[in-house]
């Protein structure tokens, strides 16, 4: 329970610096993670990127203020880090649907309320995980950097355009990895979309990108169901569940998908979840 209470104190924090810069050193203290590690998992937890919703937060407490007092727009829209009140004004109407003059004057506006980590009670259905110890290993593949990780499946699609599943296969036992590695980013990811290989050098003289991932312990989630779909729930379901219960967290390390054989757009395709892990 600690990780939630943890989480929420986090956000409690973010929350009191809508009006400011954020501290990302006081994030880390607050949560356990570094503030690109916190970004990424809060959303996977939320299914919103979390500059996405303090922005919301941001435009909805502008709102609140523009009802309830007297401040002249600009000092609002300068109070929240908009440097005009034209920039503050497009961004206002994009997301109110009115503009704050019309706002101020008895309009309707959005209301984002702040979230809020909790153990999700399941009715006893849970997910089959264990915990593992994997020795090093090479991936080869496909290495984009700073994308939006809506945009995962695209580099397979870039892999396969370029190589063939023998091909890559025959590089070592033919085990496929999507792996988030290097997080550095708050909005962003680094992702690989690749085959665990025994021989690097054949692989980087077919022009392939090649990433070294360090031995680890590693919590493995069991996933039944549709690409993405399945993912998102088991990152939802050891965020919200394992993790507190048996007090773990993510170690910071890269994670990976692990994919077997079959239809992955099937609801009875099965793959694994692999994260990372470290005593809270």
């Amino acid at each position: 329970m600690n990780i939630i209470k943890s989480f929420n104190n986090t956000i409690d924090y973010l929350e009191t610096v809508l009006d400011d810069e954020i501290d990302e050193k006081k994030v880390t203290q607050l949560s356990g993670y570094s503030y690109s590690m916190f970004s990424r998992l809060f959303s996977i937890l939320t299914e919103t990127t979390l500059s996405e919703y303090l922005r919301s937060r941001k435009l909805t407490e502008a709102a609140v203020i523009l009802r309830d007092t007297d401040e002249k727009i600009i000092d609002v829209a300068l109070k929240f880090g908009y440097e005009s009140s034209d920039s503050f004004g497009t961004a206002f109407k994009n997301f109110h649907g009115f503009t704050p003059s019309e706002v101020r004057n008895g309009k309707p506006f959005k209301l984002v309320s702040r979230v809020q980590l909790a153990l999700s009670v399941r009715g006893g259905r849970s997910m089959n995980i264990t915990i593992q110890k994997k020795k090093a290993f090479t991936v080869a593949g496909i290495n984009k950097q700073s994308i939006n990780s809506s945009l995962c499946p695209s580099v397979w699609d870039t892999l396969y355009e370029k190589y063939s599943h023998d091909e890559l296969a025959s590089l070592g036992s033919g085990q496929r990895v999507g792996i988030c590695h290097d997080v550095e980013n708050p909005s962003t990811i680094n992702y690989m979309a690749g085959y665990i290989v025994t021989g690097a050098d054949k692989a980087r003289s077919m022009g392939l990108d090649v990433l070294e991932v360090e031995e680890a312990e590693y919590a493995v989630v069991e996933l039944i169901g549709s690409v993405p779909d399945c993912i998102h729930n088991g990152w939802k379901y050891a965020m919200e569940v394992f993790f507190p219960e048996h007090g773990y967290v993510h170690s910071g390390k890269p994670d990976f998908e692990y994919y077997y054989e079959g239809d992955m757009h099937s609801n009875d395709y099965k793959m694994e979840l692999w994260i990372p892990i470290t005593k809270a």
